[in-house]
């Protein structure tokens, strides 16, 4: 507001709203002092009827003490976890490459990649986020056709198979996009739960397409509890859910597939921090259980925290391996945007 139109403005209001007022012909805030007051009283006075902490700035810089601040209990920044015990290779990948169609000017967006997966291990990859982290998921899970190259799981190759077949196979994948891979969100919650078991037992016992009422109650209950979903009302619309409990509620239902293999893209993406431990967590007891994690994620702590080796991509390549024990960030981020290919293997 201008001068014609705004009420003198007191020094003390100027230093109010701090420097750079300026003269009162130039556009200047109005504040209703009054107004502000009475906001302040009532900021106080929810603050002392809800138990609200106040703490010094100083302190708000310590990532543990505001997260514990913002989920009412410790929470674990950097998972805890026990050395990896692998077993037999899972997942064989040999020379994979991916090219694009027409409209990507057929680049190519893998090649030659090669890598396993073992048994009780989490391996993770690093990587800007489009240079072909997305595209090797989803050749793996069945989503898209490889241009060569083979993959393996378990001995037996699975590269030609649809994403049905290969889920059969206990192969479990958790989307980047929880909205469009991940969810229908239109569907209840129970709905959602059996997607991808829908037409096998125990949902569907017989080939005459019946579901089990009964089955589906139990999977549910057991995944929305396990999971730590809430609301736990199967009845709700997906969409219903923040986005944290949707991703547990993927999360829950791809672990109670009892699988071979995980698949996981961007585990903890929008959702808050209480969710992340708790995914987390769950990730690293999948792995002790002997499962065969394979896990992508754009947050490099977050894979150097969770991962057992580490593998670098830039530009649909590997072009290196990590050791997580002493990693340095810095080298990892010239290893992630193409600068120091040949010093992979001494980091």
């Amino acid at each position: 507001m201008t001068r014609p139109t705004t009420p003198p403005v007191s020094e003390d209001l100027q230093a109010l709203v701090g420097r750079g007022v300026g003269d009162i012909d130039t556009p200047a805030l109005v504040v209703d002092l009054d107004a502000m007051k009475r906001n302040i009283a009532r900021m106080a006075e929810f603050a002392r009827k809800h138990d609200v902490r106040w703490r010094p700035h100083a302190k708000m810089h310590k990532s543990a003490e505001l997260a514990r601040l913002m989920v009412g209990r410790d929470v674990l920044l950097r998972i805890e976890k026990s050395a990896a015990k692998p077993g037999d290779v899972v997942l064989s990948v040999r020379e994979l490459k991916l090219t694009g169609g027409a409209e990507a000017g057929k680049r190519e967006k893998l090649v030659d990649v090669s890598f396993d997966v073992r048994a009780g291990e989490i391996v993770g990859i690093a990587g800007v986020e489009g240079n072909g982290q997305t595209e090797l998921i989803e050749v793996i899970a069945g989503l898209r056709r490889q241009t060569s190259g083979k993959i393996e799981l378990s001995g037996s190759e699975i590269g030609q198979l649809s994403a049905r077949q290969i889920t059969e196979r206990g192969v479990a994948h958790i989307p980047e996009d929880r909205h469009r891979r991940g969810l229908l969100l239109d569907f209840d919650l129970s709905e959602n739960t059996i997607l991808g078991t829908h037409y096998r037992a125990p949902i569907a016992p017989s080939r005459l397409g019946l579901l089990d009422e009964s089955a589906i109650a139990a999977k549910t209950t057991r995944v929305l509890n396990d999971f730590d979903v809430r609301p736990p009302d199967a009845s709700l619309q997906a969409r219903a859910l923040s986005g944290g409990n949707q991703q547990k509620l993927i999360i829950g239902r791809e672990f109670d597939l009892h699988p071979t293999l995980l698949l996981v893209s961007q585990p903890t993406r929008g959702v808050d921090i209480g969710a992340i431990e708790f995914i987390h967590r769950k990730l690293v007891e999948l792995r002790d259980s002997g499962t065969a994690i394979l896990l992508v994620s754009a947050e490099l702590e977050e894979v150097l925290s969770l991962a057992d080796r580490l593998l670098v991509m830039y530009q649909g390549q590997i072009v290196g391996e990590v050791d997580v024990q002493r990693a340095d960030p810095e080298q990892i981020g010239l290893l992630m945007t193409g600068g120091q290919r040949t010093a992979a293997s001494a980091i």
